[in-house]
């Protein structure tokens, strides 16, 4: 085995009552060196690896509930009949029918559903940092899920004055109760925002 050693070096130190006592110091091999780099280079990885998971998971929370406050939004929106244009009769709502964005529209012609070209887009929102929208599903009474991106291709979410409750609506006839949206990171973690037909949001962990 090879090895560098340095020389032993020894200072003395003056105690009380004349005693003089001596100190020797030894130095540290390469491969005791080597070592303790080693050890302390896994030890930066873990951290490292543990830190970017955290963050994931925070900006994954931040998103769901990003997306259940915009459908509280609308749920105020709607209850508090905001005026849009001279139009007091309108309905405020979510369409989610995407994995990177979902739209914030009004309900202009008051049909509880959004329509292209018709209604009056808001704002949309973009997913960013890798994060997507999963699945977005329309429940029924007895708990049938119809999900996309096989069951439906979009979901809509709206509130129309004077009720709080939840209105939801697909590309199918299915009456549905309630309605949850699927959203996940890079390293697969999910939430879900769920949306009861009484006006109930909640964000779940899985």
């Amino acid at each position: 085995m090879v090895s560098i050693k340095k020389k032993p070096s020894a200072f003395s130190l003056q105690l009380s009552g004349g005693i003089k006592k001596s100190f020797v110091v030894r130095g540290l091999t390469l491969i005791e060196l080597l070592v303790v780099m080693g050890i302390f280079s896994i030890i930066s990885l873990v951290v490292l690896a543990n830190h970017s998971r955290f963050n994931s998971s925070v900006l994954l929370g931040s998103l769901a509930y990003d997306i259940a406050l915009s459908i509280r939004e609308a749920q105020v929106y709607g209850l508090s009949v905001k005026q849009y244009g001279s139009n007091f009769q309108v309905g405020y709502g979510l369409r989610f029918a995407g994995a990177s964005s979902y739209t914030f529209f009004v309900d202009t012609n008051a049909n509880k559903r959004y329509d292209s070209g018709v209604d009056s887009i808001v704002q949309t929102f973009s997913i960013s940092r890798g994060h997507t929208v999963k699945s977005f599903c329309g429940i029924t009474a007895s708990g049938v899920q119809e999900c996309s991106p096989s069951g439906i291709d979009h979901l809509d979410v709206v509130f129309f004055r004077p009720d709080p409750d939840a209105l939801f609506s697909s590309n199918t006839s299915t009456v549905y109760s309630s309605g949850q949206i699927v959203v996940t990171s890079p390293t697969g973690e999910t939430r879900t925002v769920k949306v009861a037909s009484t006006g109930q949001i909640s964000v779940t962990n899985p």
